[in-house]
């Protein structure tokens, strides 16, 4: 092979590897979008906000060099100190990211927020980061501005996530700084960066070409066909508390009076002796169990028996048997509810979790026993990892 066809097909190949990679530019507009909380694909509001926008919004100069820490390498110490690969960034003007997420109705406590960059990087970020952060952390800020390069598109790497914060106490005198100690006392663990998934990394939170903020509720799982969710529902009797999560197994014939709060129901009799009415609700989760912080059921509805106690019992399956959550014994339509925070894992079987809700007493063979839902829903909190 010639060298000058040797230097052509380098040149080509070259070529053909930029053309199928990403190509990071600098952003000069933000747009931020709030999904449904049952429906994450579906938005509630999306708003674009160009150079202009953004100032008359909030302009936040940083009032000198922006400081951010970079992995210490050290085994010993990974935490280091603040005085240990402080990265200077310079000065920086930009807008709070809370006053870009208001302008589509602001996050709320269990909200998560992803930046995402031009080239598809991304970060993710709790309601209390953006809102209400700690003293350690400072504002979220996207900046516009550099004090070397002036405005983007000039400032190349714009927009850029910046944390503006008070004076350090780990040993840097600089106004605005975030350390690795800082990074530690205010962000929870799946939201700080680590630098090849072992150095703690203060820097890695700083994100370049940042174009897109996206709000992600918490995960709502209900019978409204609108939403990206799998549910089923079960219908029949029982002759007690089930010691299996498989029963009652008779299909609902239609899920529509379920569907929404709005007292219309699905009703379930038992005119058996010693049988209770009872429903059971599946729903197939799509998070992994080791990223959610809590799971949440609602069931509005009535239990009733002539014969006997009204009201009715809302169980959760954990695996094993089914916990009580809350009961009733009224006869008038309620709402039932109770959240897990821990040991998660329990509850999702196959990735599925299975609800019970049984009338409070059985059929005496001539008074039935009555249970009817007007609506149930399941909610997922939960977060991704940095």
């Amino acid at each position: 092979m010639s060298s000058s066809y040797r230097t052509i097909l380098i040149a080509a190949l070259i070529l053909s590897v930029a053309l199928v990679l990403p190509v990071a530019a600098v952003t000069t507009s933000i747009t931020v979008t709030k999904y449904a909380d049952n429906n994450y694909s579906q938005s509630v509001d999306a708003e674009t906000f160009n150079l202009s926008q953004l100032r008359t919004l909030s302009s936040v100069y940083s009032n000198g060099p922006v400081y951010m820490q970079g992995p210490t390498f050290d085994s010993n110490d990974p935490w280091g100190d603040g005085g240990q690969n402080m990265i200077n960034f310079y000065g920086h003007n930009g807008s709070r990211v809370s006053n870009i997420t208001d302008e589509v109705g602001g996050m709320s406590d269990g909200d998560e927020l992803k930046v995402q960059s031009s080239d598809g990087f991304s970060l993710y970020f709790g309601y209390d980061n953006v809102y209400a952060p700690d003293s350690s952390q400072g504002d979220m800020i996207v900046a516009w501005w550099d004090s070397d390069y002036g405005f983007v598109p000039d400032y190349t790497y714009g927009m850029r996530l910046f944390f503006y914060t008070p004076p350090s106490s780990y040993g840097v005198d600089d106004s605005l700084n975030l350390t690795l100690r800082d990074m530690e006392a205010s962000f929870d663990p799946w939201y700080r960066h680590n630098y090849s998934l072992t150095w703690p990394s203060a820097k890695g939170l700083s994100s370049k070409y940042v174009q897109y903020l996206k709000i992600y509720p918490p995960h709502r799982y209900d019978f409204n066909t609108t939403g990206d969710t799998v549910e089923y529902a079960y219908e029949g009797d029982v002759d007690g508390v089930p010691g299996t999560s498989t029963v009652p197994s008779t299909a609902f014939s239609s899920t529509a009076n379920i569907a929404a709060d709005d007292s219309v129901s699905y009703q379930t009799d038992s005119e058996n002796e010693g049988e209770y009415a009872a429903q059971r609700f599946v729903f197939n989760v799509a998070e992994s169990a080791g990223n959610i912080e809590k799971i949440a059921v609602t069931w509005v509805g009535t239990g009733t028996n002539a014969g006997d106690t009204d009201g009715a019992d809302l169980y959760i399956w954990n695996g094993s048997n089914y916990e009580l959550l809350q009961s009733s014994t009224s006869s008038s339509e309620v709402t039932l509810s109770g959240e897990k925070t821990s040991s998660i894992s329990d509850y999702i079987n196959d990735g599925n979790v299975t609800v019970l809700v049984k009338q409070k007493s059985a059929s005496n063979g001539d008074d039935a026993s009555t249970l009817a839902t007007d609506y149930v829903k399941f909610v997922v909190t939960h977060h991704h990892a940095n």
